[in-house]
């Protein structure tokens, strides 16, 4: 339910239509409390109600400190270079909630439909996948907070193609459906546009570079050959012999084209928000 105009806040209270008025608890405070409410959002999550209440408030520049970061994008993590240091961040192991997760999922199956054993197992499994979430969300947010400092380049990467299925049609089955499967999840489990989102609103200009043969060219003499790439892990020049980890040198690479594209040899995306993103920021 969403109040599109109007908002009346009291100290910790806040007005709904038909509701009355509804106590707020707030972790931190009210962040604006100068500023005035435009909108708000009552919803429930898992049994919990919460509120979502947008400010109008006059947002300053986001500073940029210079540095051009490339961020590669991979399987479970994610490989950066600033031009002085690369580095590999990995994101969270969720196998332990995956396979809490498929328990839940194969005891809500077993119970009848409508009884309250089953409801509260229904509970407990959005819970656990909520958790999951917010553990991946949480990341994105580390991640994000600590690169966006200054231009970071990202490849224009085509999640929905990339994750589309491998089974084929009758008359042409496809191949390693099951291991295409596997990657699929964990594909979508790494969250690469929820990340490329928080790209765009906190850093000072992000920039999509073409992501063709950036894991087969190499950073060192710009050589582009398939067999370089040894290993999902392992990349070794076969014109110069340069040696790497193979994310960190495609993260070189995304790097020098985010590069060129700042300096007018191609195109660049700002990250800059409308003035209706700027005026409404919001805080729960």
């Amino acid at each position: 339910m969403t109040i599109p105009q109007d908002v009346r806040i009291r100290g910790d209270r806040l007005y709904f239509p038909k509701l009355g008025w509804l106590r707020l608890r707030r972790r931190g405070g009210n962040p604006y409390p100068d500023a005035e409410p435009v909108q708000a959002t009552l919803k429930r999550v898992n049994g919990k109600w919460m509120a979502v209440v947008c400010y109008a408030i006059a947002a300053a520049d986001r500073p940029d400190d210079g540095t051009v970061t490339g961020v590669d994008m991979n399987v479970g993590q994610v490989a950066v270079s600033d031009g002085r240091h690369a580095r590999i961040l990995h994101a969270p192991d969720p196998r332990r909630l995956e396979a809490k997760i498929r328990r839940q999922q194969r005891r809500l199956a077993r119970q009848r439909r409508g009884s309250r054993r089953r409801e509260r197992t229904r509970q407990r499994l959005a819970r656990t996948q909520r958790r999951l979430a917010m553990r991946r969300r949480n990341w994105h947010h580390h991640v994000s907070r600590g690169l966006a400092r200054g231009t970071v380049a990202v490849e224009a990467l085509q999640t929905r193609a990339m994750t589309a299925s491998a089974k084929g049609t009758v008359d042409a089955p496809g191949q390693n459906v099951r291991q295409k499967a596997g990657l699929n999840r964990v594909i979508l489990a790494t969250g690469w546009s929820g990340l490329r989102a928080m790209f765009e609103y906190k850093a000072p200009r992000l920039i999509v570079v073409d992501p063709r043969h950036t894991s087969q060219t190499c950073a060192a003499c710009g050589q582009t050959h398939a067999a370089s790439r040894r290993s999902p892990a392992s990349f070794e020049c076969v014109a110069c012999g340069h040696a790497d980890h193979a994310d960190l040198n495609a993260a070189r690479n995304i790097r020098r084209r985010g590069l060129a594209q700042l300096h007018g040899k191609g195109r660049s995306h700002s990250a800059t928000p409308t003035t209706r993103e700027m005026d409404r920021r919001p805080a729960a």
